[in-house]
């Protein structure tokens, strides 16, 4: 009891614990989910085709030491999800945007008011499609995002997006992941930071083969990243931690502002 009043008290996370949540067109999704008591800052992270919410364990436990809550989903016919849905129902990738907003959801109904969303490849997509739709999304963070991954598409949702901040990763070793990186940094009219590694691959594999990567990210959602104008990052919703600045090996592209 003494340990839980601290807990609360010291606005510590209550841990990690799996989670169902209901979306709007009735589907019953798995995640894993960190809630910080008292933070009012949430990230919702979204994998990619063919991964699970176990690819965000790492970053998980980096955004819980700086008093960020998050939910990383098992996105429907992936992971814990593929259960909840008949074995012969296709999977309508266009609409896992619904198992993100039911991460918002669970996030906000929990004190939760800026939530940032990290995704990979097909979920770097529909993360941007999230921040698009929702004008209370703060940050993206765009690892390997794609102009269309299985009709999930993401230049218009971009330019949508208007001008809050998005990082854009992608590796030179990813075939057609520094094209489509590079165009959609183009679009983007808010702080925009485009980190092209030299290597790493595709999508969450560049957390780990990168070392400097997820430092990175950790910066931008905390807001503590200095673009090459000088000024930080400022995540805000549409409606108008970490200490140290990271200094990354990757290219740095250009800035909008």
């Amino acid at each position: 009891m003494l340990s839980t009043f601290l807990a609360c008290w010291m606005g510590v996370a209550l841990a990690a614990a799996p989670v169902s949540l209901q979306t709007a067109d009735g589907h019953q999704i798995k995640a894993n989910a960190t809630i910080i008591s008292g933070s009012t800052r949430g990230v919702v992270m979204a994998h990619m085709l063919g991964r699970d919410a176990t690819d965000w364990a790492s970053l998980a436990k980096r955004l819980e030491s700086t008093q960020l809550a998050s939910v990383a989903v098992d996105l429907r016919g992936h992971g814990a999800s593929a259960t909840s849905a008949p074995a012969t129902e296709p999977v309508d990738h266009a609409a896992m945007i619904e198992d993100l907003k039911s991460a918002v959801n669970y996030l906000r109904t929990r004190g939760v008011t800026e939530v940032s969303c990290v995704g990979a490849s097909l979920g770097a997509n529909l993360c941007a499609q999230l921040g698009a739709a929702d004008p209370g999304i703060v940050n993206l963070v765009l690892l390997s995002p794609g102009l269309n991954y299985k009709g999930v598409t993401s230049g218009a949702a971009i330019k949508a997006y208007g001008d809050r901040p998005v990082l854009i990763v992608a590796a030179e070793d990813d075939r057609f992941g520094p094209r489509n990186a590079e165009a959609l940094e183009s679009m983007a009219s808010g702080q925009v930071h485009y980190e092209l590694l030299p290597e790493g691959g595709h999508g969450t594999r560049m957390l780990t083969r990168a070392p400097n990567l997820e430092s990175l990210v950790m910066s931008w959602l905390a807001g503590t990243f200095k673009l090459m104008s000088g000024e930080m990052v400022r995540p805000k919703a549409q409606v108008t931690g970490i200490d140290s600045e990271v200094v990354t090996s990757g290219k740095k592209m250009q800035v909008h502002q």
